[in-house]
């Protein structure tokens, strides 16, 4: 007899609760495995979560609607030589571990600032076993360390990982004068410096790309890997719209209006989400600053960067995962992308794959890492 819990998921390090927002399976499903089995809101966003265990779906602890503690019993999973009088037994015991475990610590990680000179800092948080060897997660425009809350736990098994917020963005400092570019890698490179071991497995999303690329380039064969998720640099083709309509917004109605173009379903943000970014966005230094990397970004005749180069000339690993949907960044067409790059599109999926495809960018960066020599 096997009897199983599925609980409300934790999606990075201030996750505490989650709204049970849709059940996709009923009780008395059968159900696999990897299965998408329900809608999970935080604070974030809105996402599917897996079952990890294969069986019948016997018993909904937790209804639509209910919001619920990271950890708590939402559902039962069994087979059918489970009675329910043991399924009964099952959630009781469970209930009695969880207000035993009540209170204590959790062991969860905070994030915390690195000191990078010119009186500014890199907001940083490092998790995972001591390894020979760390992940590095670099965030887009706009974003901050959160947008890898649904990857970092699953690198975290067998790695160290680092994630930033890039500056001008979280709560790193914000860089807005001068070179933007290199101040603002030289700020990157003094914070992984500080906190990373060994080799290092470069993970980036868009504007992170060329972040990671000119990383790359300084760091020589320090760097063994580099995989990147929808990455600006190598093509012409770039919304530039969605950049000049980010910076600008100042309201939460246009400013979920701009969010919402970055996921192929709209759904998946929060309003939670679009009161956090807008709050950001009003920090003392962030305008001018996003504005910066925005021209960094692109202008009128589309991209500014190029990593094209960098990749190429890369020894390790290089692998690209695009959603067909994105409405940011186009897919580069195959002449654009070197030779030694491997390129992966995800169909139904638009600009945050590692959002919205987690379990396969988890597997495409690990499979990508494991190549490294």
């Amino acid at each position: 007899m096997s009897i199983e819990a599925i609980t409300i998921p934790k999606w990075g390090m201030t996750m505490t609760e989650g709204l049970l927002a849709e059940w996709m399976v009923a009780v008395g499903d059968r159900i696999e495995r990897g299965q998408e089995i329900m809608e999970v809101e935080s604070t974030k966003t809105t996402n599917a979560v897996e079952s990890p265990v294969s069986g019948i779906l016997r018993r909904i602890v937790v209804p639509e609607g209910d919001t619920a503690p990271v950890g708590a019993l939402v559902a039962v999973v069994a087979d059918a030589s489970a009675s329910e009088e043991d399924i009964d037994a099952f959630i009781a015991q469970f209930a009695s571990s969880a207000k035993q475990d009540d209170g204590e610590a959790s062991g969860a990680v905070a994030p915390k600032k690195i000191d990078v000179g010119d009186q500014a800092v890199i907001n940083a948080l490092a998790i995972g076993p001591e390894s020979d060897s760390t992940i590095i997660l670099l965030h887009g425009f706009g974003g901050d360390l959160s947008t890898w809350m649904f990857n970092q736990d699953a690198f975290a098994k067998d790695f160290r990982v680092v994630a930033l917020d890039l500056p001008g963005h979280g709560a790193s400092t914000p860089i807005s004068e001068g070179n933007v570019l290199v101040a603002l890698v030289d700020a990157v490179e003094k914070a992984v410096d500080s906190l990373a071991v060994g080799k290092l497995h470069l993970v980036a999303h868009s504007f992170g790309g060329a972040v990671a690329a000119a990383l790359a380039e300084r760091k020589g064969e320090a760097v063994a890997s580099i995989s990147l998720v929808a990455p600006i640099g190598l093509s012409g083709d770039m919304n530039k719209a969605f950049l000049d309509d980010f910076v600008a917004a100042e309201r939460r109605r246009p400013l979920k209006d701009v969010l919402e173009r970055l996921f192929a379903d709209p759904s998946k943000i929060s309003n939670d989400m679009v009161e956090a970014t807008l709050q950001f966005k009003r920090l003392e230094g962030v305008p001018q600053a996003l504005g910066a990397i925005k021209d960094l970004i692109a202008n009128e005749q589309g991209q500014v960067q190029s990593i094209t180069q960098a990749l190429r000339t890369f020894k390790g690993p290089v692998q690209l995962i695009w959603g067909e949907s994105d409405q940011v960044v186009p897919v580069p067409t195959q002449s654009e992308v070197p030779q030694n790059v491997a390129l992966d599109t995800l169909p139904g999926v638009g600009h945050m794959p590692q959002m919205e495809s987690t379990t396969e960018v988890n597997r495409l960066v690990l499979e990508n890492i494991a190549k490294a020599k």
